[in-house]
């Protein structure tokens, strides 16, 4: 069974699936190919498992006991510590939200995608502003090239930034 469970204003495509003899396996995908599962045994031991493509087995990340999975889980909700990032992902009417990227030496904008115009003409984000060496470049002009070290703030809809996200990481 699948469901889109929508908690604030994220939303995750979930699936759900009873594992006989075992408990409940529910897969969580976070990108088109990148998806996580933990699978919840009945006597309460949860199993984290990870893959980067469709078409590959989970691979095992780790185990928890229910109380250690319960505490993990205070940490994830921002029960000790909310970031100021989690305020900057709010959506705005049209469903677009910010989001921080880091450029890295590897990275295909070095090379290929030259100027701050061409990426936002490839992914449909609009890019708000540069950090490079401490200093905040705000709303860059259109010939602006990055460096590795960069880190881009962007506003995009979830289409756009898995669109940037895959050019930066040459996906």
């Amino acid at each position: 069974m699948w469901v889109a469970h929508e908690h604030g204003l994220a939303m995750f495509k979930v699936k759900e699936t009873t594992v006989p003899g075992v408990g409940k396996k529910y897969e969580l995908y976070l990108t088109k190919n990148r998806s996580i599962a933990v699978v919840i045994q009945s006597g309460g031991r949860r199993q984290v498992l990870s893959r980067d493509d469709p078409d590959d087995d989970y691979e095992k990340l780790f185990d928890l006991t229910d109380t250690q999975a319960r505490t993990l889980g205070l940490f994830l909700v921002g029960a000790y510590y909310q970031p100021v990032a989690a305020r900057l992902s709010e959506e705005s009417a049209r469903g677009e939200h910010i989001e921080w990227y880091a450029v890295t030496e590897d990275s295909p904008v070095l090379d290929t995608y030259t100027d701050k115009s061409d990426i936002e003409k490839r992914t449909g984000v609009k890019v708000l502003g540069v950090e490079r060496d401490e200093e905040i470049d705000s709303v860059p002009g259109d010939e602006f090239n990055f460096a590795a070290g960069d880190r881009l703030m962007a506003i995009g809809t979830d289409e756009a930034h898995e669109k940037l996200n895959a050019l930066l990481q040459d996906v």
